[in-house]
């Protein structure tokens, strides 16, 4: 009679655990697209260029919002990701920008006609700056790899390192995209830049 008592005790205490955890919410997340500001045309650039897929170093690779909390400690938001790897939307983003520009002839890789130069962009940073959180920023950095193509072979125009870092209005997931935005505007102007430079458009 005692070990039926106990069984049936267990099953109402499983039951009620059941119960709990189909009362639970779900885990909400939010998905934000990676926006940028339309490039400012200028000069009609006569060359050609390619825009290989971006790079990212460990940190700066996951869809996750990444915030620096201290100068030791970095913190992952899982509520709060973009809708696809940021190396993904950046490398559609500067194909569109230096086409916008009007700098070069944008040219998807592997295309049969080769381009001018090529360009090999790598994502190093990417993360809100929360060490003082009255004055939150937006952090991205990046290494451009210029390369020219000619019939003797490639060579390495430049590799620099470009950063950007705005501020931002507040302590929030949509801010932190919002100056992420305006900081990566203000590297691919850079680059735009360095690419007339050298190329003298």
């Amino acid at each position: 009679m005692r070990q039926d008592v106990r069984l049936f005790c267990g099953a109402l205490g499983l039951l009620a655990m059941a119960a709990c955890s189909l009362r639970q919410p779900a885990v909400v997340t939010e998905d934000y697209a990676f926006p940028l500001p339309a490039a400012p045309a200028g000069a009609q650039g006569g060359n050609s260029i390619s825009v290989l897929p971006f790079a990212s170093a460990p940190a700066a690779s996951g869809q996750m919002f990444l915030y620096r909390a201290d100068d030791l400690r970095y913190e992952r938001d899982f509520y709060n990701r973009f809708l696809v790897p940021p190396a993904q939307a950046l490398t559609g983003g500067l194909r569109k920008w230096l086409g916008q520009s009007d700098a070069a002839e944008v040219r998807e890789p592997g295309a049969p006609l080769s381009s001018d130069f090529i360009v090999q962009p790598r994502l190093t940073e990417l993360y809100a700056d929360y060490r003082d959180p009255s004055r939150p920023r937006a952090v991205v950095s990046m290494v451009m790899v210029l390369i020219r193509r000619d019939p003797s072979g490639n060579r390495q125009v430049f590799e620099r390192a470009y950063r950007g870092e705005v501020p931002m209005a507040e302590v929030s997931p949509a801010s932190a995209v919002d100056g992420w935005s305006r900081a990566t505007a203000q590297i691919f102007g850079k680059f735009t830049a360095d690419f007339r430079a050298e190329t003298g458009v």
